[in-house]
């Protein structure tokens, strides 16, 4: 039975797709101060997905973006 503060799959792979989006930041031209915060922003959606008890997935022969830890 679902937890009622469960954060459900879905929306974890969605955050996972934002967090993957944030490896296409590093070519364009952003200030070092919008940088670190956009950084503290991606490790913060990676605890979210780490404390629902999954991991992110950076294998491109795995097609989910999060897999069970």
């Amino acid at each position: 039975m679902k937890k009622e503060n469960e954060t459900s799959f879905q929306a974890l792979a969605i955050i996972a797709e934002m967090v993957t989006k944030f490896g296409q930041l590093y070519v364009l031209n952003i200030s070092s101060e919008d940088w670190e915060q956009l950084q503290y922003v991606r490790d913060r959606l990676e605890k979210v997905i780490h404390d629902n008890g999954y991991r992110m997935n950076y294998d491109k022969n795995i097609k989910q973006n999060i897999i069970k830890r």
